[in-house]
């Protein structure tokens, strides 16, 4: 390394240590003051200097109908504090309408990932509209006519961006000029903000871009009283109070983290003082407390909002210091347990150390650490977690087990941008996965265990109910993804409309086990006599299945049938995919070009193909 490159790896680690030290002082105290000073501060650092990947940055534009620029600060600290590095467009004040009308405006030339709505109802209705409301006549036409707008504005938006694009519905008025006769007449105010925000819901229920936030449902929860600053409103429209703010921001990070794939997919979960009260090895099967009565009661509720949890996609593990034998017997045997053994995807019950058990969870699950979330009573093994491994969220329970399920429900890390079938199966998977080792262990050869599993493969072309788990595979798999290359909804969806310059596959695997779901996604890039593969992936729980070989095999085949003579797989390495590098040499490809880290194999079919394995049963639609 010569003086120059020293010279910069030494200011970018100095800058790195100094944005560090600037959010720990925002992670041990959240305030406002906190935030300014944090935000203020890493204004004045030099952030050029680092190396920041692609995937790591996020490009924030904020359209309102009032001053908004506070938000920005939050949005801003909080994008650095999950690990991105946000830039942030602020639009002019109410000029929400002219920047997305115009093409050449800044919006536009921002070029952002994701775009924010917040339109006040004042600005749509008139301000004397609620003073006028009384008297009004024609109330669902005022409906009609916002809805109306937004559809016109946010189609408009959506035909020149593929940004994720987040409109806030209203907040219903606390105050209504009906008083308590507000639910009598045909349409009190009350009534109009509720039908308005259902009408905006519906709009956009089946859209992959737009995402409507629940503003209304958010402000409620803060209190009402608490989201308006009347002196900062009325001196300059600042409509969020400063303690708003805060937990507005969270709301929109709930998306941005989905969009970015920092949503973390497993919790991690001690026993004794977390699933029960007390401590099976001292108190016993009778002594613990988990029931109907208090506090055994809000254990058993802490046990059912895990289980909705598990029931939506999310992966469930224990990392216990306890006899094992103590601690699953209750696990299977006690009536008021909610969660039983099937529900979880793996066990560490043991004396053993609990870094290394969330390691080997990790590897045994098959999801990287930062993909965990830790729940212990005890801070101690918390703190243990934290330090040594900063990657997993660890959530500080409060002492009560009364505010579990509510510390619980507060994170905001869980989500995703679709719900998909594969996410509803996912713990049913995870048990079939078990049952598929115990056979693997019983079994002499991987062939023979490969032939008794009886698998089943489906491929077939994109289509509107698989779109959203190929976009999430897409943008979640590293280890089994030839090029890593991400695509967002709207990318994917041009392609699939695009039939002639694109074929998106998905691969489905079955077995005698159950139903894996959507695990293989390949996007064909065609060109005259060749067909090029753009990405070509799997999700880790099927790998060693040979099924990646019938994968391919199928698109060779229909690549024949249509007379293409070249079929081209590009690799590019990453640090976590060099388990597939020689995938295209294994099967046949032989290498043709070196452009930068992107490789190209080339199969001529005119002398080559690829056979499917003959225990697999294939079937494409």
């Amino acid at each position: 390394m010569d003086s120059d490159e020293a010279s910069k790896e030494r200011i970018s680690e100095s800058v790195s240590s100094q944005l560090k030290d600037i959010l720990d002082l925002v992670r041990k105290e959240a305030t406002h003051v906190n935030y300014w000073n944090a935000y203020k501060r890493i204004q004045r650092l030099n952030l050029k200097v680092l190396n920041i990947p692609d995937e790591k940055k996020i490009k924030i534009a904020l359209l309102s109908s009032f001053t908004i620029d506070p938000l920005g600060m939050y949005l801003d600290i909080k994008s650095r504090l999950v690990g991105l590095y946000p830039e942030i467009y602020i639009g002019p004040f109410n000029q929400y309408q002219q920047e997305i009308i115009d093409e050449g405006s800044k919006l536009y030339a921002f070029k952002p990932d994701v775009v924010i709505l917040a339109v006040q109802a004042e600005s749509l209705l008139g301000e004397d509209f609620c003073s006028e409301f009384v008297k009004s006549s024609g109330k669902e036409r005022y409906q009609t006519e916002i809805i109306d707008q937004f559809e016109r504005l946010l189609s408009l938006l959506t035909s020149r961006t593929d940004s994720l694009v987040l409109v806030n519905n209203f907040i219903v008025p606390s105050f209504t000029p009906f008083g308590i006769l507000d639910n009598k007449v045909d349409m009190g105010l009350k009534s109009f903000f509720y039908g308005l925000n259902q009408r905006l819901t519906d709009l956009y229920r089946e859209s992959t871009q737009v995402y409507v936030v629940d503003l209304e449902g958010v402000a409620s929860k803060h209190g009402k009283s608490r989201c308006l600053n009347f002196q900062m409103y009325y001196r300059g429209s600042f409509v969020f109070s400063g303690s708003f703010l805060s937990v507005i921001a969270d709301e929109y990070m709930g998306y941005i983290k989905a969009l970015k794939n920092l949503s973390r997919k497993c919790i991690v979960l001690d026993l004794d003082n977390v699933l029960w009260g007390g401590i099976i090895g001292e108190d016993g099967f009778d002594g613990i407390r988990l029931g109907k009565d208090s506090p055994g009661n809000a254990y058993v509720d802490f046990q059912r909002l895990l289980l909705s949890y598990y029931n939506r996609g999310i992966i469930l593990a224990i990392n216990s210091r306890n006899n094992y034998e103590d601690a699953i017997k209750v696990i299977r045997e006690h009536p008021y347990m909610v969660l039983r053994e099937k529900h979880f995807a793996a066990m560490r019950i043991n004396w053993q150390d609990k870094v290394q058990n969330m390691i080997e969870l990790a590897e045994e699950i098959n999801v990287g650490l930062d993909s965990m979330v830790f729940v212990d009573d005890n801070p101690r093994e918390r703190e243990q977690i934290k330090q040594a491994l900063p990657q997993v969220l660890v959530v500080d329970i409060p002492p009560s087990p009364f505010l579990y399920r509510q510390a619980l429900e507060s994170l905001n890390d869980f989500n995703v941008l679709a719900l998909t079938e594969e996410d509803k199966m996912r713990g049913e998977m995870y048990y079939a996965r078990r049952m598929r080792k115990q056979l693997e262990k019983s079994m002499v050869s991987l062939e023979d265990f490969l032939r008794s599993l009886e698998m089943k493969i489906v491929i077939k072309h994109a289509d509107d109910f698989t779109l959203p788990r190929i976009t999430r595979l897409i943008n979640k798999t590293n280890q089994f993804n030839l090029t890593t290359r991400r695509y967002t909804d709207v990318e994917i969806k041009k392609m699939r409309e695009n039939r002639d310059e694109f074929d998106i596959y998905s691969l489905q695997v079955i077995d005698k086990f159950g139903d894996e779901g959507i695990v293989g996604v390949a996007i064909v890039r065609k060109e005259p006599q060749t067909w090029i593969l753009d990405s070509f992936l799997m999700s880790c729980r099927v790998i060693g299945r040979k099924v990646e070989t019938a994968f391919l095999a199928k698109i060779v085949a229909d690549a024949r049938k249509k007379d293409i003579s070249t079929i081209v797989g590009e690799y590019i390495p990453t640090q976590k995919n060099a388990p597939v590098k020689s995938f295209y040499l294994d099967h046949g490809f032989r290498k043709f070009q070196q452009e930068g880290e992107v490789s190209r194999w080339g199969l001529d079919l005119t002398r080559s193909t690829v056979k499917i394995p003959e225990w697999l049963e294939v079937k494409d639609e």
